[in-house]
């Protein structure tokens, strides 16, 4: 059985239409988050958990040759946004009513397992996992039942609330980013995610569309459009692929068109006006086709081929480029995962089940960059990328190393590394700490491709391009409280006190750095998909060379740091 968290108490029903209210009026992407399905008892259960499932066969059943189960029969149960249970009054029944419920064909697809197979609780937890990558869940159980007519799997989903207008609002200090937003998580009930957005940032603004089909065609093939129109530009993106689906599929394919045209703004020393503003005609087409050596739910061994044609010119703003430098690279790599996820709450998002990928993982990359196929001076290009995770006694831990780069006859053309680490400690229940640090060094980046901290990323008490550089390092702690979950069935609530320490510089300056602690509010709205947790802070900033001392008011959504490593 697929263990469900630890519920509260289910509010009396006199409370519910308030909460229902609650999912109408601000259902925001980037205000709350999600949880909940009918209420089970599972309150001595650990805070963390491996990411498997088992089965407890209560009588006699058919097997295999390994003496696993066979399944009889698989039975979808689907539930909207507020269960029948919940639903008693007009406002959840009005909510429920302006949802569409996931359809029973989004959930089959995403089986790894089915009617004839053995039992295997390693695909079935990768089902679950793919089930809640779908951002559009707000809760996913699978049980295993012995009855009369055999061994029977149930699949339990729970809708979140999917229609999302958002008003997202961050601020350091005077600087504010502010975004209006209209998103579908969920659209008719298929998985498709559409939204149209208006944003407006310290550097410009920008209206936004895009459109995410994860399996439009044959059910393997995904889809994915981006329309960008800036106050300074534009930007079009398509992307078609047929990935890898599963740890045991056998081969993948994955296509990327990106073209834009648009102003790139160079910052120094963290000073608010730009140094330097170009004018980038930037346009890709890349290809990346793999086979499976090796593939099992336990792991993968894929080899394949990548390629790619680009055209990247600059000018001074607004001045259009008069040349055209067009360069193609053809390679080959190896990719090696060695599977393990564990199930946690508090870390992205406060009281909903999340994975969190703690494998083993390994990708080597050779590219030929020849002067026939545009470039100056013909060089050999590499890739190293790794993943070293791990499972802790009370939490889990990762390290990630990524380095790339550009050999010609004269040495090192260009090319980056950066090496971060990530520690997640649950000394106790509703109790969690994240640590995490990392460090860069970049040699000779293209324009705004530099190492950038300030804001929502880095130290968050600073503003945006705070710290740039071509060398970097950052450390934070968090220290979370979850101190309500599915508060009046809306609403998770949690505490949190932090410290960060970090920047970025250029090789021929000086280290610039700042520090900053704080407390603050995490918010997440349980009925609602696919949100992270959103920050309400206080953070005291100590001075630097340019910013003065004091305490601001910081509002942002998620971590202060990426979960992958720093390209």
């Amino acid at each position: 059985m697929y263990d469900s968290p630890p519920q509260l108490r289910s509010l009396p029903l006199s409370s519910r239409p308030f909460a229902a209210a609650l999912i109408l009026l601000c259902p925001p992407a980037a205000l709350f988050a999600q949880d909940t399905i009918p209420p089970v008892d599972t309150t001595s259960q650990e805070p963390l958990r491996d990411s498997t499932v088992t089965a407890a066969p209560r009588t006699v059943v058919q097997t295999d040759t390994l003496g696993r189960p066979i399944i009889n029969y698989i039975e979808i149960d689907r539930s909207d946004v507020f269960t029948e249970a919940e639903a008693k009054h007009w406002l959840p029944r009005l909510v429920n009513g302006l949802h569409i419920t996931t359809s029973e064909g989004v959930i089959t697809r995403e089986l790894l397992v089915h009617v004839g197979d053995p039992y295997d609780s390693a695909k079935v937890a990768e089902t679950a996992r793919h089930l809640r990558a779908l951002g559009v869940f707000a809760k996913v159980r699978i049980d295993t039942v012995s009855t009369d007519s055999g061994f029977v799997m149930t699949v339990k989903t729970q809708d979140g609330w999917s229609t999302q207008p958002s008003a997202r609002f961050r601020s350091a200090g005077s600087q504010t980013d502010w975004q209006l937003a209209l998103m579908e998580l969920n659209l008719l009930g298929t998985a498709s995610y559409f939204a149209g957005s208006y944003r407006h940032t310290p550097d410009r603004n920008q209206t936004s569309f895009q459109f995410i089909q994860p399996r439009l065609i044959a059910r393997t093939v995904s889809l994915g459009l981006t329309y960008q129109s800036l106050s300074d530009g534009s930007r079009e993106r398509v992307a078609i692929s047929r990935p890898f689906f599963s740890l045991s599929d056998q081969s993948g394919i994955t296509t990327l068109l990106d073209v834009s045209n648009q102003r790139v703004l160079q910052f120094r020393d963290g000073v608010a006006t730009p140094s330097d503003s170009l004018r980038r005609i930037y346009t890709i087409g890349r290809v990346e086709a793999a086979t499976a050596l090796n593939a099992s739910p336990a792991g993968y061994v894929h080899v394949g081929l990548t390629a790619q044609v680009k055209r990247e010119d600059y000018g001074v703003w607004p001045v259009t480029p008069g040349t055209q430098s067009v360069s193609a690279t053809v390679g080959t790599f190896l990719e090696i995962q060695r599977a393990k996820y564990v199930v946690t709450r508090g870390f992205t998002t406060l009281a909903r089940d999340e994975d969190v990928d703690v494998s083993r993982f390994a990708r080597l990359g050779v590219y030929a960059a020849p002067s026939f196929l545009g470039y100056d001076r013909g060089g050999v290009g590499f890739l190293v990328q790794g993943r070293l995770g791990t499972r802790l006694p009370n939490g889990f831990a990762w390290l990630d190393v990524r380095a790339n780069g550009l050999y010609t006859a004269a040495g090192l053309d260009s090319g980056s590394a950066t090496l971060g680490g990530t520690a997640v400690f649950l000394p106790a229940r509703k109790h969690l700490l994240i640590t995490h640090a990392d460090i860069g060094w970049i040699k000779n980046p293209q324009p705004s491709t530099e190492f950038d901290l300030g804001f929502a990323t880095g130290p968050r008490g600073f503003p945006i391009h705070a710290f740039t550089g071509d060398r970097t390092y950052f450390a934070t702690a968090e220290y979370r409280y979850i101190v309500a979950a599915d508060l009046l069935k809306s609403l998770d609530l949690g505490l949190a006190g932090f410290v960060d320490h970090g920047g970025a510089w250029w090789h021929d300056e000086n280290r610039r750095t700042g520090t900053d602690i704080g407390f603050g509010f995490r918010l997440s709205p349980s009925r609602a998909a696919g949100t992270n947790a959103t920050r309400l802070d206080m953070a005291y900033r100590f001075k630097t060379d340019v910013q003065r001392a004091g305490w601001l008011f910081v509002v942002a959504s998620g971590l202060v740091f990426s979960t992958q490593p720093r390209q």
